[in-house]
């Protein structure tokens, strides 16, 4: 889109979200700024394996083998603000945010805004860093009716309750924002090495508390307290836009430190498991077509299950695209 895409007053100087000087997560799953086509290993119907690799939206017809997980994702997300998706290292968390549920979305009228958290002193707030990263991602897909409404320095909450201003297509059709915020088990690592990565994270918390459970923030009803016209910029009851949430199955736990503030973190879960037999043969053999027989597709899964047989196999992704 042109520039019409952009609210005037929009942080546009603001820097990209993906963190910087951090080695890759444990996930080995690529960041944001690590997903295009200058590190995407190259794949066509000769190559359909990506072996490590997360699949993106650009490899996503050589994803198979998740799309009744994918399915109920899509339904999690359609019924509720908030959705957390988590599971184990190597599981494809990503491959299903970027491969399986934002393609199915994108028809449907959702806006997939990509985030991943820069705790570093260098960085602009984390509010900041969201904001300006929906900016890029509405630039692409659409306008927003209103201009001059965004302001520096105001919270998530406000940015995305102006009243009246709504992001359309070029067809006009109304766009849902959805928040994807991958590898958040981020907030309990880079964030807690120093005390100014802690205050950041707080911060962002707070601000997504008060996204997530639709919370007209504290400073804001402190200014309506001091000049009720302040309350008139904002539409207190609108709440079309999504929250998507992945983070590695060990620290589930440590939501529980959200729960009072964010008490839908708790609601809207879905865990990721291994693939079954049948999922993972599905991974082998449908993007290989000819390329590999279902005689030695299911030799591959069951080695990669330990010699389990296909009815009883659990397959791990990461173990899958190895052989």
């Amino acid at each position: 889109m042109g520039e019409s895409a952009v609210r005037p007053g929009s942080p546009d100087t603001l820097t990209e979200t993906q963190p910087t000087g951090h080695a890759p997560p444990p996930d080995h799953e690529p960041t944001p700024a690590s997903h295009g086509a200058a590190t995407q290993p190259s794949v066509d119907a000769q190559h359909p394996w990506l072996g490590l690799a997360s699949f993106t939206e650009e490899t996503r017809a050589y994803f198979y083998g998740r799309e009744d997980e994918v399915a109920e994702l899509v339904r999690r997300v359609q019924r509720k603000t908030l959705t957390l998706l988590f599971g184990q290292s190597g599981l494809g968390k990503t491959s299903m945010l970027r491969a399986g549920i934002v393609p199915w979305l994108r028809p449907m009228d959702y806006c997939p805004v990509y985030v991943r958290i820069d705790y570093s002193r260098e960085s602009p707030s984390p509010a900041e860093q969201i904001k300006a990263a929906i900016f890029r991602a509405t630039q692409e897909s659409g306008q927003w009716t209103q201009t001059g409404v965004a302001v520096a320095g105001e919270s998530l909450w406000e940015f995305l309750h102006h009243r009246d201003d709504i992001l359309h297509d070029a067809s006009g059709r109304t766009l849902i924002p959805l928040l994807i915020f991958d590898q958040f088990e981020e907030i309990f690592t880079l964030a807690q090495s120093d005390d100014f990565g802690r205050k950041r994270a707080d911060e962002f918390i707070e601000d997504l508390a008060d996204l997530v459970e639709n919370r007209a923030p504290k400073a804001l009803e402190a200014r309506i307290e001091q000049d009720e016209s302040a309350s008139e910029r904002f539409d207190f009851t609108r709440s079309d836009y999504r929250i998507l949430i992945a983070l590695r199955e060990d620290y589930l736990a440590h939501l529980e430190a959200f729960k009072a503030v964010m008490p839908s973190i708790t609601q809207n879960r879905m865990r990721l498991a291994r693939m079954t037999g049948e999922q993972a043969l599905s991974a082998v053999v449908k993007p290989g077509g000819k390329l590999v027989s279902r005689e030695v597709a299911e030799s591959i899964v069951r080695f990669s299950a330990g010699g389990s047989e296909l009815r009883n196999a659990e397959v791990e992704p990461s173990l899958l695209s190895l052989i």
